[in-house]
């Protein structure tokens, strides 16, 4: 199956890329049409790109050997989640700038791609390419979310100071921005939640504990947390517009420096590249 790789990697930026393209009409021109056209081409890169990753693992281990591999694996998790969004929510018009990010770091990952791997015994391992996939995309969703509130910030003080140019006229509404941003933030914690989980059974399945003495563990597992009991305090208060876009954006920057500060501890049982 490895022959295949080499043309999933030209086809991919090119599918992306394509995409993108309409994405970017649609946000200057409006047409539903172009819009709808968009939407097919990135739900033909996804599953292209399911693909690519099926013929990488060649039914043997999980498809993420190197650093290129993981952005590859970023790309589609960004593509899917604001897939997912947009079909949940009928709204494209936000596309462009997520697609864009799909479409570098998949253009950087073929440009990079290494041909001669090494497997790890933990690809070999199903529960932990289910805990990685999952991370991966609850991660990129929660990404998803600061920038949707970044978005709406930027949009409410562009109407506050009557200054209504390109960015008022090609968002959606501001309460549509804060539904698509709340909608990824769910995504992300459900997603991140479940792979931390699959996380913990696969070290108890090595180690016969559920709770190593991993630093690198326990401030992922804090950083979560933390995330969701947030979350949970927006519900509660009902929190909504400026300041909730505000929580949203600086929320993921901290949650986002915690796990940096812990990919930075070197003594982890599950690190292999």
């Amino acid at each position: 199956m490895q022959s295949f790789i080499q043309p999933f990697n030209v086809l991919l930026p090119l599918l992306y890329g394509t995409a993108l393209l309409f994405y970017v009409f649609y946000l200057s021109s409006g047409s539903s049409k172009i819009g709808s056209l968009g939407q097919k081409i990135l739900g033909i890169s996804l599953l292209i790109h399911l693909g690519y990753f099926i013929a990488r693992s060649n039914l043997e281990y999980f498809p993420i050997t190197n650093s290129f591999d993981s952005l590859s694996m970023v790309a589609a998790s960004i593509a899917l989640i604001y897939f997912i969004i947009e079909r949940s929510t009928g709204e494209g018009k936000t596309g462009a700038f997520f697609i864009s990010i799909s479409f570098a770091f998949q253009a950087v990952a073929s440009m990079f791609h290494v041909d001669t791997i090494q497997i790890h015994e933990l690809l070999a391992n199903p529960v932990f390419g289910v805990h990685v996939f999952l991370t991966l995309t609850g991660i990129s969703a929660l990404a998803i979310s600061g920038i949707y509130g970044l978005m709406y910030w930027m949009l409410a003080r562009q109407i506050k100071s009557h200054n209504l140019g390109i960015i008022y006229n090609g968002m959606p509404p501001l309460d549509q921005l804060e539904t698509m941003g709340r909608l990824s933030s769910v995504l992300g914690l459900v997603s991140l939640g479940l792979g931390l989980l699959m996380g913990h059974f696969y070290a108890y399945k090595m180690l016969n504990t559920f709770f190593p003495a991993d630093m690198k563990i326990i401030i992922n597992d804090v950083a979560w947390l933390i995330y969701l009991i947030g979350w949970i305090i927006v519900k509660l208060k009902n929190y909504n517009g400026i300041r909730m876009s505000k929580l949203s954006f600086w929320g993921f920057i901290g949650f986002a420096a915690a796990i940096m500060a812990a990919n930075f501890i070197s003594t982890s049982f599950h690190q292999f590249n």
